[in-house]
């Protein structure tokens, strides 16, 4: 909180004034959230009672050791996966399939091959019924704010790899969508094009903002991007650390952050967190 010259001593006053002032309810709340899969040697339970909100604007990344059920809840939070147990809510209303308002940028692009890079963008827009010309306005212009405003008529095989995951990610947002999830879409780029992708995404969330849920096994690219890190230990998973990240809110050099002691403290609490078998409340 910012103290300014009219700074005073809260008064009883005050308290109740700020009682009655509701919090803006999540974009996304997991409530007690079990997953399990039926398999050939018996009933598998993937992630096992865990609870994270995600509230307006917020970057909420997950970590945690393969198996441990990150891709799992992203699955659920898209509605693809219906939980054995708990409760998916969006904006307060509780869903149990798939939500309009939930854009998904998986590692692997899908972008259609036969199509160009103005109608992978503008495929949504389609498919909404949106006018075409009015679909390839808005397409343009989310394809020139990712930086492929030259690359219009170029078709995904004449691209490079993170050309194809900026045209992913324009057709993705380009619905506007309530809750951005993304499963490690940058983990099969090298480090220089990975780190030029978070700074993509970085300067675009801040034009598009979007509520975002973010898995990666880069506890580095979590710490850098994210507003919140959620941590998951052990097999099923299990909810092991949610760590607000205060310091870095303006992200306007991440080469920079990853320099500071105060990256090395989240970097070495998350590394603690998930390498202990049963983690840490």
């Amino acid at each position: 909180m910012t103290r300014t010259a009219g700074w005073r001593r809260t008064t009883e006053v005050d308290e109740v004034q700020a009682d009655e002032v509701q919090a803006p309810e999540p974009v996304l709340d997991l409530r007690s959230v079990s997953v399990r899969y039926l398999t050939s040697s018996g009933l598998n339970t993937a992630v096992t009672d865990v609870s994270i909100k995600v509230d307006p604007g917020e970057f909420v990344s997950i970590v945690g050791r393969s198996g441990c059920g990150k891709s799992t809840l992203l699955h659920v939070a898209a509605g693809l996966i219906r939980p054995a147990a708990g409760k998916v809510s969006y904006l307060g209303q509780e869903w149990t399939g798939l939500h309009p308002d939930v854009g998904y940028v998986t590692q692997k692009d899908t972008l259609l091959p036969w199509c160009t890079v103005l109608d992978n963008i503008a495929l949504p827009l389609k498919l909404h019924g949106v006018r075409r010309a009015e679909r390839r306005g808005v397409a343009g212009d989310m394809a020139v704010s990712l930086g492929l405003g030259e690359y219009l008529k170029h078709f995904p095989s004449q691209l490079s790899g993170g050309m194809r995951q900026r045209a992913q990610l324009g057709r993705t947002l380009v619905t506007r969508p309530k809750l951005l999830l993304m499963d490690e879409p940058f983990g099969a780029l090298d480090a220089y094009l990975r780190m030029r992708m978070q700074e993509l995404l970085v300067s675009i969330l801040r034009e598009h903002p979007v509520s975002t849920v973010f898995v990666t096994h880069d506890l580095g690219e979590a710490i850098t991007l994210s507003d919140r890190v959620v941590a998951l230990s052990g097999a099923p998973g299990r909810l092991a650390l949610d760590r607000v990240i205060e310091t870095f809110a303006q992200r306007d050099d991440l080469m920079a952050i990853r320099g500071t002691p105060e990256f090395s403290t989240y970097q070495s609490q998350l590394w603690e967190t998930i390498s202990s078998e049963g983690g840490q409340k």
